[in-house]
């Protein structure tokens, strides 16, 4: 591929790649990443977190993890931004199980999840309503060293509310508020709105400010 006489290199074709997967041209944005390939213009693993996110993103997590399939085949390094986009895309696609399956076999990979990894896991199990789980993942966390963040609470918290449970959600914003987070836009929306139907009152909506 040429730009104005200037022969594409894999920073431009990647970048190519991830517009055409932001837009929803995901067919265009593979036969970029093909001719990339044949053109000698080698793929890197940022390259490739671009293609899987666009492909997870856009419903094709069989292709996602084909291609991920093949980058173990030919050895090549990457790190747990990697595995974060497929555990994203398995519990975007409702293979929770299969996403924690991934999750617990990192360790044998020799790669330690970080705290988007964990607040992917943990968000995948509250949409299960699998919330002991989740509860005790995030319990893990702790344990394993890593520390929540803003997403990681907010993400738990709005599971518990959905779920009527006042007594924890109140429990976890407490602990969020002492670790110097707040409540995000998503958060404040499920309270109001159950501010509104008469399942809070406004003293709950005063302690989460």
């Amino acid at each position: 591929m040429s730009l104005r006489g200037v022969v594409a290199n894999t920073v431009t074709y990647s970048t190519l790649i991830q517009g055409f997967c932001q837009s929803g041209k995901l067919n265009v944005a593979k036969e970029l990443f093909q001719e990339m390939v044949s053109e000698g213009a080698h793929p890197d693993i940022v390259t490739y977190g671009i293609l899987l996110d666009g492909l997870c993103d856009n419903g094709e997590l069989e292709e996602a993890l084909g291609i991920l399939e093949k980058m173990h085949k030919s050895k090549m390094d990457f790190d747990i931004s990697i595995y974060n986009i497929i555990i994203h895309g398995m519990c975007n696609a409702s293979k929770v199980d299969d996403a924690w399956d991934l999750f617990c076999s990192l360790p044998l990979k020799g790669v330690k999840p970080n705290v988007k990894t964990y607040t992917i896991m943990i968000g995948g199990l509250c949409k299960k309503d699998s919330l002991s789980e989740a509860g005790l993942l995030f319990r893990k966390m702790g344990e394993d060293g890593v520390a929540p963040n803003s997403g990681t609470y907010n993400t738990l918290i709005r599971a518990h509310l959905r779920g009527s449970d006042i007594s924890n959600s109140v429990e976890l914003i407490e602990d969020m508020k002492s670790c110097g987070f707040s409540a995000d836009a998503s958060t404040v929306k499920i309270v109001m709105d159950m501010l509104v139907d008469g399942r809070l009152d406004k003293s709950f909506l005063v302690m989460l400010s």
